[in-house]
């Protein structure tokens, strides 16, 4: 097992609770509870805000056991296990005030642990929670420096793959051939749900929207309307390349956008004009103490002066954040919006994603990521760029 420090993640969690006068909390996302007790077997993970954890395992116990830094952990046969315990502790669980993760909890589950709790107050704490987990360990950043470099070996395989009469799902197949065989799993986890956000757009597909905003490219079916599609590279086509990896349990975002000979019109003029503004907020805002919608807002400013701000994040129908943390999950706090009232702190990660989408031309995406220090940000993901 890594050296995490979850001693410190517990206390954090401790504090947490005793600031919104919390008795309880019970943890069911996988992402969370991993976090907190070090294995991903699934199961319930009950915190008393005067007590030492508890950790109920469905599945598969004898592995949790084995995993876990945790002392008490149940083998878990039916959900009022974990009442009948907190009840033989706490018998007047109507007075209980009890944090959970409502976000991801299905309806059901809940309607079911509310009528198990019999009048307990139930506060949704996914959020906070997600939150408290942006600022990563020391053994949490060696993981994402590592991640970075398979982020990277993708990429480079979409460079090597770009020829006329491929299709975008050949090119995708390529990079997550080069991710895999470096240990990348091939999925997202999202707020507790599984997706495959593996994106390769190109042509018309850059700036058709679909379910997800911006850039999530035309898919093989209206079943699932995002993603790779079949559609057949071009001479002189733009094609944009962003996925995520998964490393050791960690993601990172990295996107770039690439072109087949010859050049398209305006786009090396346009590559640059996002590039060095980015350049310009990598440098000067990326740090601590930053406000997120400072970023954002100053990206958009930067791309005015070319008459490309209102491009900027969408193309003027729908738009886009400007970036996110990662970590466990794909998308977690903070995220780099217009109205963002986080400041970055050291040792977030934050994968920051500047884009163009022209209708009728094209897009230009450039996303990397970045461990935030109290000055120039460290980037993680060094695919180098088409043009400096």
């Amino acid at each position: 097992m890594h050296d995490f420090d979850f001693n410190m993640r517990l206390k954090k969690v401790c504090l947490f609770m005793e600031k919104n006068e919390l008795d309880y909390l019970i943890i069911t996302n996988l992402q969370n509870l991993y976090w907190l007790s070090g294995t991903g077997q699934y199961g319930v993970l009950l915190i008393p805000k005067d007590d030492e954890p508890v950790l109920f395992v469905r599945r598969n116990y004898f592995r949790a056991q084995e995993e876990s830094i945790l002392k008490n952990i149940v083998e878990l046969q039916k959900t009022s296990q974990i009442v009948n315990y907190l009840s033989e502790k706490k018998p007047n669980m109507e007075y209980l005030s009890i944090g959970m993760e409502l976000d991801s909890l299905p309806t059901s589950y809940y309607e079911n642990y509310a009528r198990l709790l019999r009048g307990a107050k139930i506060i949704n704490i996914e959020t906070p929670l997600r939150a408290l987990r942006a600022i990563k360990d020391q053994a949490e950043l060696d993981i994402l420096r590592e991640a970075g470099k398979v982020a990277q070996k993708a990429q480079e395989a979409v460079q090597d793959a770009l020829i006329p009469g491929k299709k975008e799902y050949e090119i995708a197949a390529e990079a997550m051939h080069a991710s895999m065989m470096n240990k990348s799993m091939h999925f997202c986890k999202v707020n507790g749900m599984l997706e495959n956000w593996f994106i390769v757009a190109s042509g018309e597909n850059l700036w058709t929207p679909s379910t997800f905003p911006v850039l999530s490219g035309n898919g093989h079916s209206n079943a699932i309307p995002y993603c790779y599609s079949d559609r057949v590279l071009k001479k002189g086509d733009i094609l944009m390349c962003d996925y995520a990896i998964i490393y050791e349990g960690y993601h990172v975002d990295h996107a770039r956008t690439y072109y087949l000979n010859p050049l398209p019109s305006q786009f090396k003029e346009r590559y640059l004009i996002l590039k060095e503004a980015y350049d310009e907020i990598i440098f000067d805002y990326m740090k601590s103490g930053t406000l997120t919608s400072e970023i954002f807002q100053k990206m958009k400013q930067l791309l005015q002066k070319n008459n490309l701000d209102k491009y900027f994040q969408g193309d003027g129908y729908y738009f886009q954040g400007l970036g996110h943390g990662v970590g466990l999950e794909l998308d977690e706090p903070p995220f780099i919006t217009q109205k963002g009232t986080v400041q970055l702190e050291k040792n977030m990660v934050i994968s920051l994603e500047p884009k163009i989408i022209l209708p009728d031309w094209g897009a230009i995406d450039l996303e990397d990521n970045f461990i935030i220090t109290d000055g120039k940000p460290e980037r993680i993901t060094n695919t180098p760029y088409l043009f400096e």
